[in-house]
């Protein structure tokens, strides 16, 4: 064999052992693991194994957290986990863990609390280094491949050099973060709750951007359960400007960015302060929780508007993410259940484009409506403005259709007909030509909200019924006396949240739907999460 042919041989070799190394992931029920079932990285599950590993070998872990729906978590795969030179380094230097933060909750929370004290703060994908130990060195979020494979290549070598010192900075630093976390999860004594919630609706309104609706000056959550909570606590106390930030609040989220004109539902967030781009991920406890703030509100305020809102997301539910698969959806042959609901929708289109399902382009809009049509959402939506991405517009409200009727010298009740019209053209189009991928796992915390949320909704309308009656004996099937399911193909008990939001969701189906079975699992649930999780107050 010549040197050319030699050197060919060793390179093809080292191609191999990097690309052929084991990965756990592959064919993984959760499907966000199962995403990263081709990398060239050996990723490990979360567990003994990884740990003890890392022990044997001396070496850092790198526990990767991320979710299926989540856009940069898909970037960072492709920059980096896709490249042979990162998964080199990795599979080198370090034991490489992925973690599906719906599937490990506690993990994620910690972690996630670790980075926001260390940088300040923190989100998904979520990127930390840990010692062998098991206790967090340094974490980050997003990194450019270029960022990421330099860190990799200092921490690699300060092991080596340092590896004493990085220890011990890594047991100082869980000292202070486990005496701080002591402090804010300890039950203080001598704290009055009817205190705490007057104060409640001061505090909040602290932080309440009276101008746009909803908390803080930079991106916008929609923050439901602080808003539910304003919400509850305000009725008895009356706080004026409080009920107009409310209702402005609910305004916006119903009619910009962060709600789904064509399909209905809601993002988890918008980019900007102003609700207008949203981040495009759906989630399943976004548009669980929303139908319970905007049916209390529409009690509160005697507003119709808010009960209709309600009752769409829970008709967006049934359509787009129920277990059962939708013809506009990306394969799944592993799915096997229409009774509950599945954890998200992705940002990312099956064609890698953040937000593609859901925008259009002038030329697309051309095509699809008559030129009247084309005016009316030209006013209402102002689609004519230049395309906010490469796939165009989202269509989000601009003035209110009666202005836009009157620009355009029609009745309202025309410009309902003819925009109820539009909406059923678009969304026919955008259901046959674009797919959306979908994370198929069906949590039992989060159908718990689901429920909550439909034992609402029948009060209205009826023929929600069956599918409620369907998504209880669901959860119930979760339970077998002892435990309850994380997800209905994760065996593992479920969290202290999954115990609340299933005993919640039961509870309040109990109760709307008489249903006796349904009450009998909520208190056998509770008292199981009291003796399992309960301890010193």
């Amino acid at each position: 064999m010549n040197k050319a042919m030699k050197q060919l041989f060793i390179f093809c070799l080292l191609v191999f052992s990097v690309s052929s190394s084991a990965n756990q992931l592959k064919n993984n029920p959760s499907p966000y693991l199962a995403l990263h079932g081709d990398d060239p990285v050996n990723w490990m599950e979360w567990g003994k194994p990884a740990l003890e590993k890392a022990r044997k070998e001396n070496k850092i872990l790198f526990v990767s957290i991320g979710y299926f729906a989540c856009h940069w978590c898909h970037v960072m795969q492709k920059e980096s986990y896709s490249n042979q030179g990162i998964a080199k380094k990795l599979n080198k230097h370090f034991i490489s863990v992925k973690v599906d933060r719906e599937l490990n909750p506690v993990l994620d929370k910690r972690l996630i609390e670790f980075v926001q004290m260390t940088n300040g703060t923190a989100g998904w994908p979520l990127n930390v280094f840990i010692i062998p130990e098991g206790y967090p060195l340094v974490g980050a979020t997003y990194m450019p491949r270029e960022h990421f494979a330099s860190v990799l290549d200092k921490l690699s070598q300060k092991w080596k050099t340092e590896q004493k010192s990085l220890i011990a900075q890594a047991r100082d630093m869980n000292k202070t973060f486990t005496n701080l976390l002591q402090k804010q999860e300890t039950a203080m004594p001598g704290k009055n709750i009817k205190a705490l919630a007057n104060n409640y609706v001061g505090t909040a309104m602290e932080y309440a951007d009276t101008l746009q609706g909803g908390f803080g000056q930079t991106m916008k959550f929609p923050q439901i359960p602080q808003l539910w909570a304003l919400l509850k606590l305000n009725k008895k106390k009356k706080n004026k400007a409080a009920d107009e930030f409310i209702q402005l609040s609910l305004e916006q989220m119903a009619t910009k960015g962060l709600h789904d004109e064509l399909g209905g539902g809601f993002f988890r967030y918008t980019t900007d302060p102003d609700w207008e781009i949203p981040h495009y991920e759906k989630m399943l406890y976004t548009n669980a929780m929303m139908p319970l703030l905007y049916f209390d509100a529409a009690e509160q305020y005697h507003n119709a508007g808010y009960r209709q809102t309600a009752l769409e997301t829970l008709r967006f539910l049934l359509e787009s993410m129920r277990g059962a698969m939708p013809t506009n959806t990306m394969p799944d042959t592993r799915l096997n259940s229409g009774n509950a609901f599945i954890a998200s929708l992705s940002a990312v289109d099956d064609k890698g484009e953040e937000g593609g399902f859901y925008l259009w382009t002038h030329q697309q809009l051309r095509k699809l409506l008559q030129p009247d049509e084309l005016k009316l959402i030209n006013f209402y939506w102002d689609m004519q403005r230049p395309h906010e991405k490469p796939a165009g517009n989202l269509p989000r409200q601009a003035m209110s259709l009666s202005e836009a009727a009157r620009r355009l010298k029609i009745s309202v009740t025309q410009a309902k007909q003819m925009l109820l019209a539009i909406k059923k053209r678009l969304k026919s189009y955008r259901d046959r030509t674009r797919k959306l991928p979908r994370d198929t796992k069906l949590l039992s915390g989060m159908n718990g909200l689901t429920l909550a949320a439909f034992a609402r909704g029948i009060q209205y309308d009826p023929s929600l019924k069956p599918s409620g009656q369907k998504l209880a004996q669901f959860l119930i099937n979760q339970w077998n006396g002892k435990t309850l399911k994380r997800s209905a193909r994760n065996p593992k008990d479920g969290t202290l949240y999954d115990y609340a939001a299933v005993s919640w969701g039961l509870f309040k189906w109990a109760k709307a739907a008489d249903d006796q079975n349904a009450k009998k699992i909520a208190h056998a649930l509770a008292r199981a999460a009291w003796q399992r999780f309960y301890e010193n107050g």
